[in-house]
């Protein structure tokens, strides 16, 4: 995915929020989570260009690893039960590893994603945008999924126009 992670991650988040209701200052920070955790996965692009001078693709980094996310959250969910948290603690932990994977379900569609990492490297994919064109952005652009992609952010720009009034 190119431009879609954060539309989604607002998308997602405001979902949500309606199935769970929250006061409109944790709604607020809830929907900042939300978006920030729906792009997270994509800070490993500092190291693939700065640190690894683009060997492999980012894809293949801790951050882009679906099962070390959910070990992550297994973790934090048994010290969220262990420490009877309250269920803001609990939301915002919906919201996080939400994103999170929702990050990852999109980054199936247009490119690799190893599902199954450490118990194997396949990485798996709806569809592959091949190099076609010069410059490099054109092949996602001229590409089948940046249409699902200006959908979500259609959707997404709807949804925000349509919210109700914090008066």
């Amino acid at each position: 995915m190119f431009i879609a992670h954060l539309p989604a991650g607002y998308l997602a988040t405001r979902l949500i929020l309606e199935r769970h209701p929250a006061p409109e200052p944790l709604r607020r920070r809830m929907l900042v989570l939300g978006m920030a955790a729906s792009v997270l996965p994509d800070l490993d692009l500092l190291w693939f260009y700065f640190v690894d001078h683009r060997r492999q693709v980012h894809h293949a980094y801790l951050p882009h690893l679906p099962l070390a996310w959910i070990a992550l959250f297994a973790a934090v969910a048994l010290v969220l039960w262990m420490g009877r948290a309250r269920r803001t603690a609990w939301l915002a932990m919906l919201v996080f590893s939400a994103n999170i994977l929702l990050h990852q379900v999109l980054d199936t569609v247009a490119r690799g994603i190893r599902w199954l990492w450490p118990f194997s490297r396949a990485e798996f994919a709806l569809s592959h945008v091949e190099a076609r064109y010069e410059p490099w952005y054109l092949n996602f652009v001229l590409h089948w999924t940046f249409a699902l992609e200006v959908a979500i952010l259609a959707a997404a720009w709807y949804a925000w126009r349509r919210r109700p009034s914090p008066g």
